[in-house]
């Protein structure tokens, strides 16, 4: 007996196409929806000595804060996770590229926020570019008045310069007894003439003198040998050298040379970390903006993290004023419920007390944030924490 064939019977091509629509349908609603995305401009230096120093710390230290943020769900913003995801664009070194490029974050990237760039002179004309697209930025390291001054959606988490005049005008008054003083900076520099212009109003209110003040031409490095000796012959117990470390460095080979044996003093645009591999610089005082050997908890457990990656070099304070802009962006962002805007600077603005690991933070209704400074000496090959000195009140 031939066995009799299985019979079939042929859906109508409407019915298979409408099984096909609904499997699809099907397939598609069990699949979970993709979160929204949270897009976080980072601007800065990324070649050269500068990315060495401030823009590539700076783009591992915002790389740490977006991966743990990630990795606790996102940001919650408006009752809803956001994947939070990093944008960086380089800049150069002039002012009309910075502006450049943060165009390009707002209007080809489409971020929410911008971190970024390190540098004052950079971060000024971005903060005019950012304030008119109303889009928030911080500017970690730039402690220039000007980069927030009338930018209601601009902040900083450095010190102003007056900060830094007046902490190391206290300091060597206080503690170590200077009373005769000089100062030297780049006559193009806005920064170095407001740090030496706070520095000596602070020390002769103390009761100090500032005997004498000399600028450099910013591209000249032979011809500063009559300001040397006007300024030696005014016999300075300390020279405050507030512009960029390369510049400093050289300076001081000359004023060794040239017989100088007083204490000098630096900025926090000094770079501690290889400041002090320069045998000269024994006994300089730095001001800077922190120190990894803090005890303060935000800062130890930024130093895990930054060190869990094998071969790290010491951090920067770029990287860790970065990946505390990102955390606190972030914490204002779900405070005010929204992810850009006006409404997110101002919750920045008026967010209060904040501790990150670079500082404890007050942000009391503008982008200025009231917050403590140290005081690093140079000793051999290495750095000292001398103080570490609260703002006045």
């Amino acid at each position: 007996m031939r066995p009799v064939p299985t019979q079939f019977t042929a859906w109508p091509p409407r019915a298979a196409q409408w099984l096909l629509v609904c499997a699809a349908s099907f397939a598609l609603a069990c699949r979970p929806e993709p979160k929204p995305v949270w897009r976080v401009g980072l601007l800065g230096t990324l070649e050269g000595r500068l990315g060495e120093a401030s823009g590539l710390p700076a783009e591992r230290g915002a790389r740490i804060a977006v991966d743990e943020l990630n990795a606790a769900g996102g940001v919650v913003i408006g009752g809803v996770a956001h994947e939070v995801r990093l944008i960086s664009r380089n800049t150069g070194a002039r002012s009309d590229e910075a502006a450049a490029a943060m165009r390009a974050l707002i209007n080809r990237d489409s971020v929410d926020v911008v971190v970024g760039p390190q540098f004052s002179r950079l971060a000024v004309t971005a903060a005019v570019v950012a304030d008119a697209a109303n889009v928030p930025m911080i500017a970690p390291m730039a402690s220039s008045p000007a980069v927030t001054e009338g930018r209601p959606l601009v902040s900083r988490m450095a010190f102003l310069d007056a900060v830094q005049g007046e902490v190391l005008a206290r300091f060597i008054f206080d503690s170590l007894g200077v009373r005769r003083a000089a100062a030297m900076h780049n006559a193009a520099s806005a920064y170095g003439g407001e740090i030496v212009a706070l520095f000596g109003t602070t020390f002769e209110e103390l009761g100090g003198r500032l005997v004498a003040r000399e600028t450099h031409a910013a591209d000249d490095t032979t011809a500063h040998v009559p300001e040397v000796g006007r300024l030696l012959a005014q016999a300075p117990e300390v020279l405050l050298l507030p512009d960029l470390s390369p510049r400093d460095s050289v300076m001081l080979r000359r004023l060794r040379a040239s017989g100088f044996r007083g204490r000098v003093l630096g900025s926090d645009s000094w770079d501690a970390v290889s400041m002090a591999r320069i045998p000269d610089l024994s006994g300089t005082i730095i001001v800077a903006n922190w120190d990894r050997r803090a005890e303060r908890p935000g800062a130890q457990y930024f130093m895990q993290q930054w060190f869990a990656e094998p071969k790290a070099e010491a951090p920067r304070a770029a990287a860790v004023a970065t990946y505390d802009a990102i955390h606190l962006l972030a914490r204002a962002a779900t405070r005010a419920g929204v992810r850009s805007g006006r409404a997110l600077a101002d919750s920045v603005h008026h967010f209060g007390a904040y501790e990150g690991a670079m500082a404890s933070y007050t942000f009391g209704g503008n982008g200025n944030p009231k917050r403590s400074a140290t005081i690093l000496e140079v000793r051999g090959d290495s750095t000292l924490l001398r103080a570490v000195i609260e703002p006045r009140r």
